[in-house]
């Protein structure tokens, strides 16, 4: 990532707007000014327009007191895309890549869309490398390997590892606090499940001991086989008359034949003798034979006598039938009185017995349907345990990763070059001392010829600047090296060094540490102008602002300290 340029308005101290140019401020940029001017203020102003935050403030501490508008404007190159940002607290997040509008639906997407898309250096590796504070290296070498390991961490990034863990370890920490409240779910609706289960199990029991279903039903088919056996009987009785009414129906039967062929036989008499009543034929007027006549007049009476005859019959039959009716009729009662009273008393049988299912049915719906609830949820919770089970092994094998497999490597890639840096400037201080650093972060400093190790505490005060200073440099050429990033600020470098220490550190840092960055190095004490190529003098001046105490007040003018960056040269 190369920050070309970035340009401040009311931000902090920074009154108005100031601009700095870093393609012009290449090398070693002399960074002075008394305690409190706003040194490290260009800083802060970078990180906040690259991520939108600053370590232990709020947005608004970041607005210059009683302005409108705090904003910071970046120009850089990421990834060999030219991006420009301009971010306003009280305005949306304006970013163009190559000169196009970033898409993003929201000032959070497009910080998402910067940092995992277009930044080629990490938001922890900005934020540790943008401003290093180099206060407590002057007892490097004496410190045990934990506080080394510590200060190694953090000056390397390494503290990545660490800060990624945590983020392993909290992620790690809600999975299994989730599990643990999954688990507690799911015991939860398995104990609902039992509970539903014997409620429902003590209502059947209660159900079956108000419905003796068995005795029901055998009560049932013995009420059943009570109205076949009487059915039975009734198809006997019934047979029987029937046979008997058959007989007498046949006989009632044939004496209207026989009353309907002697009514026909009369009206075929009576119709001759009304046709020759007059003694003559109605067709030739011949004499008809008196004799003739009372023949047919006889039989017409014969055939009516025998009518009547054969009429009485069929009526005595008749009555005979109705009497056998009304015989097979009573016969019967007792039989359908019978059958209507076992119908009856299966029909409240059937309908207890339904009464009873319904409330089955009633029981088995209304607890089936919470068990299954519950059982959805079991169901739910068990997949959902399986998917954090994964998880925290998956967070497991990255917790792995980061404290042991990944981080052991770098470090043993990284102490050799470390080692090799110290020897590098132990020998352009010309001292007669050999140091490297273990794999386990303790210091070990050798006489040159490797014959004894020598304790730190048992060097001189100048013996132990010389170790310092060495470790000093060893480090930060690394870290230099290892930064990918054009604009670094090394805080508090050289506190507490004489003035001779400082041009030493000065010289070996123009001569050693990389090209094309801007190197800005914050010192509260003097420090040699030779050694750098800018110089910017960061003072406090009184800068006037107009303000309304309370809302009804009338604006006056007030004095506020503002900082004000000169370049020197």
């Amino acid at each position: 990532m190369k920050i070309h340029s970035v340009k401040i308005t009311n931000f902090k101290s920074c009154y108005g707007t100031q601009e700095f140019i870093f393609d012009e401020l290449e090398g070693l940029v002399k960074l002075s000014g008394p305690i409190g001017s706003g040194k490290t203020l260009l800083c802060e102003a970078i990180q906040w327009g690259l991520l939108g935050t600053v370590k232990g403030q709020t947005n608004p501490s970041l607005i210059a007191w009683n302005t409108e508008a705090c904003e910071v404007e970046l120009n850089l190159t990421s990834k060999n895309r030219e991006i420009y940002i301009r971010r306003n607290i009280r305005e949306a997040l304006v970013v163009e890549v190559d000169g196009k509008p970033l898409m993003a639906s929201s000032k959070r997407n497009a910080q998402t869309i910067l940092e995992e898309d277009l930044y080629d250096v990490p938001k922890l590796a900005i934020i540790k490398m943008c401003l290093i504070s180099f206060n407590g290296f002057s007892s490097l070498a004496d410190m045990n390997p934990a506080q080394t390991k510590e200060f190694i961490d953090e000056i390397f990034g390494f503290k990545l590892f660490t800060e990624y863990n945590w983020i392993v370890q909290e992620e790690k920490r809600t999975l299994q606090n989730n599990v643990i409240k999954l688990t507690a779910m799911h015991e939860d609706n398995l104990k609902q499940v039992e509970n539903l289960q014997k409620k429902k199990e003590e209502q059947q029991i209660q159900l079956d001991s108000n419905f003796d279903l068995k005795a029901l039903k055998e009560k049932r088919d013995s009420l059943v086989e009570e109205g076949k056996q009487t059915k039975q009987s009734l198809t006997d009785v019934d047979n029987k008359y029937t046979e008997e009414e058959n007989k007498i129906e046949a006989e009632r039967v044939e004496f209207f034949r026989k009353k309907n062929e002697y009514a026909t036989l009369g009206r075929q008499e009576k119709s001759f003798i009304n046709t020759f009543k007059d003694g003559k034929c109605p067709t030739c007027d011949h004499e008809v034979d008196p004799s003739l006549m009372e023949s047919h007049r006889a039989k017409m009476l014969e055939y009516a006598a025998r009518n009547k005859v054969e009429e009485a019959n069929e009526q005595a039959t008749s009555a005979r039938l109705q009497i056998k009716r009304n015989e097979h009729l009573e016969a019967t009662q007792p039989f359908n009185q019978k059958i209507k009273e076992l119908r009856s008393a299966i029909a409240k049988i059937d309908s207890d017995i339904a009464i009873y299912n319904n409330n089955v049915r009633m029981i088995n719906e209304n607890y089936d349907e919470l068990i299954n609830e519950h059982l959805t949820k079991i169901g739910d919770i068990k997949r959902q345990l399986e998917e954090s089970d994964a998880e925290i092994a998956e967070w497991l094998e990255m917790e792995e990763l980061l404290t042991k497999t990944l981080r052991y490597r770098l470090l043993n890639t990284l102490i050799p070059h470390i080692n090799k840096s110290i020897a590098y400037f132990i020998n352009r201080l010309d001292q007669p001392y050999r140091i490297e650093f273990d794999q386990e972060f303790k210091a070990h400093i050798y006489t040159e010829s490797y014959d004894r190790e020598i304790a730190y505490n048992n060097l001189s005060t100048g013996q132990k600047k010389t170790v310092d200073i060495s470790i000093v440099f060893g480090i930060l050429q690394n870290v230099i090296a290892n930064v990918d990033m054009n604009v670094l600020v090394m805080d508090e470098l050289m506190s507490n060094m004489d003035s001779e220490a400082r041009n030493v550190m000065l010289s070996v840092l123009k001569d050693s540490m990389g090209e094309g960055k801007s190197i800005f190095i914050v010192n509260h004490a003097e420090m040699n102008d030779d050694y750098f190529d800018h110089k910017i003098r960061v003072s406090l001046h009184n800068h006037r602002i107009r303000v309304k105490l309370k809302k009804r007040d009338e604006p006056k003018d007030m004095i506020v300290r503002a900082s004000r960056y000169e370049k020197i040269f």
